[in-house]
């Protein structure tokens, strides 16, 4: 099968650029969806207006999300969470498309997609800053570190290594387990 271009501009991931507003107006959705409640609000609501820019940005990202994911190497260490990923936050994009029109359910229908977005932005997070997806250097490091198959190379790897994890125990907030 051939696989499709890589959803990338300029060296810009479009999937990057996309999942932005739909991180932003989900949950906003949810507090746009509280206040019209609040207020008995009649009509045209903020809640209708924002639910339905999140359902059609959360559908760009997710359409193109899916398409990156097809370029992923199925042995590619980053395959198994992006796979995750893209389950979780395309729960969460149906869950906001069908509380479009439901009014009645919305409350319900994008609390648990703002929740569910949220698990889903922090493993899609993991697969930039953990497996390096769609980051550039990082790609290129793997390309290196696959073709250094003598014994310096692969320690030079593991040294780098060590030492990232080393300044990330000691230098950030909360270090990875």
């Amino acid at each position: 099968m051939d696989l499709p271009k890589h959803p990338v501009i300029h060296g810009h991931p479009i999937h990057a650029i996309l999942s932005d507003a739909p991180v932003v107006l989900i949950p906003l959705a949810l507090a746009a969806e509280l206040w019209d409640r609040a207020r008995h609000a009649r009509g045209l609501r903020l809640g209708d207006v924002v639910t339905a820019g999140a359902a059609a940005t959360g559908s760009a990202a997710a359409i193109v999300g899916w398409i990156d994911w097809l370029t992923i190497p199925p042995d590619h260490p980053a395959r198994r969470p992006a796979t995750i990923h893209g389950l979780i936050n395309s729960a969460a994009v149906l869950a906001v498309a069908a509380a479009v029109p439901a009014r009645r359910r919305r409350l319900r229908l994008v609390a648990g997609a703002a929740t569910a977005i949220l698990a889903g932005a922090w493993i899609g997070g993991d697969l930039v800053f953990r497996h390096g997806w769609r980051v550039r250097p990082a790609e290129e490091a793997e390309i290196v570190e696959a073709r250094l198959k003598d014994t310096a190379g692969a320690e030079a790897f593991a040294a780098a290594r060590r030492d990232v994890a080393d300044f990330e125990r000691r230098k950030t907030f909360l270090p990875a387990g």
